[in-house]
């Protein structure tokens, strides 16, 4: 069966979207195209078309092309059905909630990463088949907590690594590293670290921090696991719920803005006395 993937931002490097269906489109042997550069001749050629992500009309455009062709129409939300999401320039949703029903009304299933955007979507509204395809998978992750020691010769290293976005949290992290003592951590924030650069950041960090709102998955938390790090992330990452190697802060998403920064701070605190370079 030939089978073809649509990405908006296809090229972009620091595109979620675009990396994991960069990884689905290998292990199926499948091909890759940018939303934009996609005609209907190229289309009519698959049994089945992924169209990835939502709310933007090159994302609606692929999917009536793949209907016109009459091939099968697999849609992928990466998350953007979260309630938070869909409440965030909510007005703009609202307006279009009407063409994005009709189209997932008319496609052959819905592919989520757990079962918490299951509950998304039907939430919302879309109905039909759904199927679950787990990321995690496609990461060397550890099995085990690993035993750290704190390096007792520099501060400890915290990195966010991740767009400013405000469902990101980073606006707490910095609340709460604005309260913290700089002689005893070391914080970077960076938006974008490509190749060897992004490289030289991993090894600089001992602790990756996301304090999200709204992760449909968090292909960094995975990026830091696989290297080594330890992770302080939030219930608004539900994939990383019981994670080796990760602290996850329950009640965190549907809490103020205070307990945030608390539950946050805590975290830290407790970290910069047990963990810090992986010296195994």
């Amino acid at each position: 069966m030939r089978i073809l993937h649509l990405v908006p931002g296809l090229s972009n490097p620091a595109n979620g979207i675009a990396v994991a269906a960069k990884l689905i489109a290998a292990e199926q042997g499948a091909d890759l195209a940018d939303c934009r550069q996609v005609k209907d001749c190229t289309i009519s050629q698959y049994d089945e078309v992924w169209v990835h992500s939502m709310w933007t009309p090159q994302v609606w455009t692929a999917c009536r092309r793949v209907l016109k062709a009459k091939v099968r129409l697999v849609r992928m939300t990466h998350g953007c059905l979260d309630p938070l999401r869909v409440a965030y320039h909510g007005w703009k949703k609202r307006l279009v909630a009407p063409l994005e029903r009709r189209l997932f009304a008319k496609c052959d299933r819905v592919v989520v990463t757990g079962s918490w955007e299951t509950r998304w979507c039907r939430d919302w509204g879309v109905t039909g088949a759904f199927e679950s395809v787990d990321l995690k998978r496609y990461f060397k992750l550890p099995v085990e907590t690993v035993t750290w020691t704190r390096p007792q010769d520099r501060p400890l290293h915290l990195l966010y690594l991740g767009r400013p976005h405000p469902l990101k949290g980073l606006d707490v992290l910095n609340a709460v590293i604005a309260q913290s003592n700089n002689q005893t951590i070391d914080f970077r924030s960076v938006c974008d670290a490509f190749g060897d650069e992004k490289e030289k950041v991993w090894a600089w960090a001992d602790i990756l921090v996301l304090p999200t709102l709204s992760e449909n998955f968090g292909l960094v938390v995975a990026e830091a696991l696989e290297r080594g790090k330890r992770v302080i992330t939030t219930d608004g990452a539900p994939a990383w719920e019981d994670q080796p190697g990760v602290v996850y802060l329950k009640g965190y998403r549907d809490g103020t803005d205070e307990r945030r920064v608390e539950l946050l701070r805590r975290a830290i605190e407790s970290e910069k006395g047990k963990w810090g370079r992986n010296e195994g």
